[in-house]
């Protein structure tokens, strides 16, 4: 899509009462997301490991991909805070979460958190009594998310595995 065409389908849904509101929030975020870079109101190493979250009644929200960088945003969230006030925010809370790492891309795993962590764990296999021992582990628990995690984690480990057995 050509930047006109795109322009053209922005101006569009800015005329849809429906879609209004959403544009005017994600204006907003972009902006904020500007106006952080240019203060370097968060150091440049942890810059792509986090991101914005929503701005609602005045809490700003920032969403950590991991508990490190959660804890990093947390100590420099008063100069944050500090910077977008001075330069005329009406943001009177920075809140930081941890966001839910998105396991169901092998790709978006690794891109989200962006550690080598993962990147050596995804090039492991489980060994056979592994398989068992989850698939036992899997078998005695009730139906909850933990069971149907282990499920996929087998599911997965099978796919990659052809002598794998699940049951």
């Amino acid at each position: 899509m050509t930047s006109l065409n795109i322009k053209s389908f922005l101006q569009t849904l800015e005329q849809n009462p429906e879609h209004a509101d959403i544009l005017t929030r994600a204006n907003q975020l972009n902006k904020i997301r500007q106006t952080i870079a240019a203060t370097d109101a968060i150091p440049a190493s942890i810059n792509r490991h986090y991101k914005l979250g929503p701005l609602s009644q005045g809490t700003l929200t920032l969403l950590a991909e991991n508990a490190s960088v959660a804890t990093k945003l947390k100590h420099i969230s008063p100069s944050i805070l500090s910077k977008m006030q001075q330069l005329g925010w009406k943001i009177t809370a920075v809140k930081i979460k941890l966001q839910k790492p998105d396991f169901d891309s092998h790709d978006n795993a690794r891109s989200n958190l962006g550690t080598e962590f993962y990147a050596k764990a995804a090039r492991k296999r489980l060994s056979k009594s592994g398989i068992e021992s989850l698939n036992h582990l899997a078998r005695s628990l009730p139906e909850s998310e933990l069971k149907r995690s282990i499920h996929a984690l087998l599911n997965k480990c099978c796919n990659a595995n052809s002598s794998c057995k699940m049951q």
